[in-house]
């Protein structure tokens, strides 16, 4: 079997034969929602003898109304990733830190890293800090709000007020989950207005449609939405991405009901795991919960002995800190899971965690 540690979240290909609840990718288990079918059903062959034109400016429309933006300040692309590699391109690397831990392909493709001081427990506060003090000293600083993997989520006003603070530099913000939060329009710094900031969203996450790839750079910069349009492939979206993409963003009154529910359903989980794992970030607004652990690929181990794949970090690598992230299942699962759970706990010790 393949180090657990290595694995992407989702990929579940490196492991031994079974059936396994997959909760080491952080897209939404209640998705996709009906009407991404009903738009699935709704695709014909002759629908795709043609190049798509037009459907990149539908999918803009469409996601500037849900981010609730204008969709000449949208640049789409395939996912997060394919921006985060583009910019990678674009910026000196030198001129570009990453506030740590962070996301697998950012930390991959920015080498300065910015962590937390040894043994000083990550706050919000612990980030803000870092946000300010590298953005004094960078031209480009990028970062994941809410983080992956922590949760954290730092509120967009004190973001706001310390672009402001810093003008000559850029502030690049990795946005995957600001969708699970509550009021998600009125928190992402899409609001902010300023000239100084980048947004990277994708859909995918919360409408759990993964298997589409498709997303949105935000920015007011001139400058760095026309490099990064210049380096858009012809047709950058499929058909069936966009036409499915489209589905989910406008079905908002699934959104918000599958939202309520997953917060719900975290903070259940929150509940089932804090006996075994004390040290997990609690309170965070998302969908999943970080559990700090000494071995995680013992953790990884236990977890998968039960039936359940979770996402796990080997702090040693570079941008890493040593735990486990797991995915909030819905309701019928988290049943499931807490009967599994309390019975490990009927024959093993509670597991030496940090």
């Amino acid at each position: 079997m393949r180090a657990s540690t290595d694995a992407q979240g989702g990929d579940l290909r490196g492991l031994p034969d079974g059936s396994y609840l997959d909760l080491g990718t952080c897209v939404n288990r209640y998705g996709p929602p009906p009407s991404v079918a009903a738009a699935l059903r709704s695709v014909e062959p002759e629908h795709l003898l043609a190049h798509p034109y037009g459907v990149e400016e539908i999918f803009t429309q469409t996601y500037a109304k849900f981010m609730a933006t204008e969709p000449e300040q949208l640049v789409p692309g395939r996912g997060i990733t394919e921006f985060i590699r583009v910019l990678a391109q674009l910026l000196p690397s030198n001129e570009v830190a990453v506030i740590t831990p962070d996301y697998t392909d950012t930390i991959r493709w920015f080498p300065t890293h910015l962590a937390p001081p040894p043994g000083v427990a990550e706050t919000v506060q612990t980030r803000l800090e870092r946000v300010d003090r590298a953005m004094s000293a960078y031209p480009y600083v990028v970062f994941s709000n809410p983080n992956n993997p922590l949760g954290l989520y730092l509120h967009r006003d004190f973001l706001t007020e310390i672009c402001r603070a810093h003008p000559d530099s850029i502030l690049i913000v990795d946005e995957a989950y600001s969708e699970f939060l509550s009021e998600h329009a009125g928190l992402s710094m899409v609001g902010s207005g300023l000239r100084n900031v980048v947004v990277l969203r994708s859909p995918n996450k919360l409408f759990g449609i993964a298997g589409t790839r498709t997303g949105a750079l935000w920015t007011r910069n001139e400058d760095i939405a026309r490099r990064v349009a210049e380096r858009k492939l012809n047709w950058t979206l499929s058909y069936v991405d966009a036409v499915l993409a489209t589905a989910a963003l406008a079905d908002t009154m699934w959104a918000d009901r599958t939202r309520t529910a997953l917060l719900r359903d975290a903070t259940e989980l929150e509940g089932l795991l804090i006996e075994r794992f004390p040290g997990q970030v609690r309170g965070v607004p998302v969908h999943y919960r970080f559990l700090p652990v000494a071995d995680p690929v013992a953790g990884h181990r236990f977890f998968l002995d039960h039936g359940v794949v979770v996402r796990a970090f080997d702090g040693r690598q570079p941008g890493r800190v040593a735990g486990l992230r797991i995915t909030v299942p819905t309701s019928a699962e988290l049943a499931k899971l807490r009967e599994s759970l309390s019975a490990a706990s009927a024959v093993a010790p509670r597991l030496i965690y940090r």
